[in-house]
């Protein structure tokens, strides 16, 4: 019953019962019926956008902030953004993440130094990925800001950077290809290592001149992965030419 409520609500575009609607969604308890719920509320957006940037807020309980930001990813309304931003360093990490995370689908360029911000060792391993994540959503847009990110001071900073560009990888990071053959002369190993990988998943000219200098490296480990990654671009490069003959 509550299910088809929703959904004659959505249908319906009743909105009367958006401030209704909106409430009903934090209490429910079904996946399935919250789910439906999500789509009404996001297809009345202009009469319940207040109403779930208001449950966003700090005096909420965290699983009702935590599910208005999931919706408002689903607006991916660019409006939302200043909203949101405050939220992406909330003391409770779930929350935090979750604001991080509506950012990256809604993919507005302005919230990227926001998140850029962000970069380095202060986070946990999972939430240190998931930032990758966010960031890298934002592809070509995202690739200023890291390429700046790779002149730190803090080397956490240049090595999450670099992973970052990494994911992003061929073809929206290819522009960052000549800052990270700077950076694989880093005096730290991991951060030289980090952006020779990310060079690794780059298809361009500037990016293979890249990894073959860094065959003449100083360290050793760095010479072996830049070799490794020289040889299997040469073989990526023959298969290309014997399918394109």
């Amino acid at each position: 019953m509550r299910n088809t409520a929703a959904l004659a609500i959505g249908t319906e575009f009743e909105t009367d019962l958006a401030d209704v609607l909106v409430e009903r969604l934090w209490a429910e308890a079904d996946f399935f019926v919250r789910e439906t719920m999500t789509w009404a509320v996001v297809r009345l957006e202009e009469a319940t956008r207040p109403a779930v940037l208001d449950a966003a807020g700090p005096d909420r309980p965290s699983h009702v902030r935590v599910q208005a930001l999931h919706v408002l990813s689903k607006f991916a309304n660019p409006e939302t953004v200043d909203a949101i931003l405050p939220y992406i360093t909330d003391p409770d990490e779930s929350v935090a993440r979750k604001a991080r995370w509506a950012l990256g689908r809604i993919q507005e360029p302005r919230a990227v130094p926001h998140l850029v911000a962000l970069l380095g060792d202060r986070h946990a391993l999972e939430e240190r990925n998931a930032l990758t994540d966010d960031v890298a959503a934002f592809g070509a847009a995202a690739v200023p800001a890291l390429v700046e990110a790779l002149g730190s001071d803090d080397h956490a900073v240049r090595r999450h950077a670099a992973d970052a560009l990494c994911y992003i990888g061929h073809p929206h990071a290819e522009d960052a290809a000549e800052a990270l053959g700077a950076v694989v002369q880093d005096p730290e190993q991991q951060v030289a290592m980090a952006a020779l990988m990310a060079l690794g998943e780059l298809h361009g000219d500037a990016a293979r001149q890249e990894i073959e200098a860094a065959r003449e490296a100083a360290d050793p480990k760095v010479r072996g992965i830049a070799e490794r990654l020289a040889t299997k671009q040469r073989r990526a490069a023959l298969r290309a030419r014997r399918k394109a003959g």
